[in-house]
């Protein structure tokens, strides 16, 4: 459904604001901008510069008559993207809101497509669908394959899609108090993500639609180094318990087994049995699962037999790291059937189960066909 043209003699604001931090001006920029343009004038981009003077920024960047964009600065001295992008969404006013790293871009059309798919269907927000510059499809949210309108926070596993990327109401954000985490190097959007997901919003998901690109070539790109355990578990850490406890029993597990499949275990196996474990790290692995415990005792239960093993070791990671090392061992050089099947066979039925997972993504027919 075409967005209607404003009475005539009447100006219009931008529907959409596009929010973009950018630190170096190395990063591809234009870019970024460049895919925001729908060819009607009913985007504004504002590049929030952090700890970086603008003049240098707008330096890389093309001039564009038919693409408003504004410039601000943001010095805090951080290194974290949370404080640009919370700049960002503060100024935005536009009616939908959307914010775009400085290494992305947009598929072309996309922004016009989620905006009518916004509009004819009156949600909430757009969940946009993904893919890495290589064109490799990223597989999520993990929604159910034949799901795009209305999708449900837990059947639709939209926890697993931690960064929201998508086009949301930016009245929607401000009622739900949406800010990203300020202070961390990393998982600044998990809290945000999370109270989006199961806020009772509605959401679209146009998986065959144009995508969100993210990109890999940016060239003052550093290697991924290891944080101590506890930096890298510091935003589950700072989830609020009084709104977990506010969620449903469904909602607390999903989030739950969402933390210990990609965050702990994803963290554990990326470090292996060769890392040199220190005593914090170890400790913080117990922590972790204390913590998940407390979220939902029953967090376990959908994990494959090698999983289990190791998140039941991981319990006691600290007080018997011998063991805790060889399960990771294990873990690595599992046999398919233990790293698919769940130490009880009625569990493989769980809709969390590693062998339904698999099971999901190898019929998805968003991966099987991504254009």
């Amino acid at each position: 459904m075409p967005i209607p043209p404003p009475p005539a003699g009447e100006q219009r604001g931008p529907d959409v604001d596009v929010v973009i931090a950018v630190h170096s001006a190395l990063r591809p920029l234009d870019r970024a901008i460049s895919s925001c343009h729908t060819g009607s004038g009913r985007v504004r981009v504002t590049v929030v510069c952090h700890n970086i003077a603008s003049d240098e920024i707008q330096a890389g960047v093309q001039p564009r008559k038919d693409l408003p964009v504004r410039y601000v600065e943001l010095h805090d001295g951080l290194n974290s993207p949370a404080g640009p992008k919370n700049a960002g969404l503060q100024l935005a006013d536009a009616p939908y809101v959307l914010v775009l790293d400085s290494d992305d871009f947009l598929e072309p059309g996309a922004i016009q497509h989620w905006l009518e798919l916004a509009t004819a269907r009156n949600a909430d927000g757009v969940i946009v669908p993904l893919r890495h510059q290589s064109g490799a499809v990223i597989r999520t949210p993990r929604a159910r394959a034949s799901r795009i309108h209305d999708l449900d926070p837990v059947q639709d596993r939209l926890a697993y899609a931690t960064a929201p990327r998508g086009l949301w109401r930016t009245g929607l954000l401000r009622s739900i108090g949406f800010k990203y985490t300020e202070g961390l190097q990393s998982g600044e959007d998990l809290a945000p993500g999370l109270h989006l997901w199961f806020s009772g919003a509605t959401f679209e998901f146009p998986a065959r639609g144009p995508r969100y690109v993210q990109g890999n070539d940016a060239v003052d790109r550093v290697t991924d180094t290891f944080l101590p355990l506890s930096r890298e578990f510091d935003a589950i850490y700072r989830l609020d318990p009084r709104w977990l406890d506010s969620l449903t029993a469904a909602a607390r597990r999903a989030v739950a087994v969402k933390l210990a499949r990609t965050n702990l275990i994803g963290a554990m196996a990326r470090r292996s049995a060769s890392w040199d474990w220190s005593a914090e790290d170890l400790s913080a692995v117990e922590d972790l699962i204390r913590r998940l415990d407390e979220i939902h005792p029953g967090f376990r239960r959908p994990f494959a037999r090698a999983d289990r093993r190791l998140l039941n070791a991981a319990a006691r990671a600290q007080t018997a790291p011998e063991a805790f090392l060889d399960a990771l061992r294990q873990q690595r050089g599992a046999n398919l059937l233990d790293r698919l099947l769940t130490p009880g066979l009625t569990a493989n039925l769980d809709s969390e189960s590693t062998l339904r997972q698999a099971l999901r993504m190898a019929a998805d027919w968003r991966r099987i066909f991504p254009v």
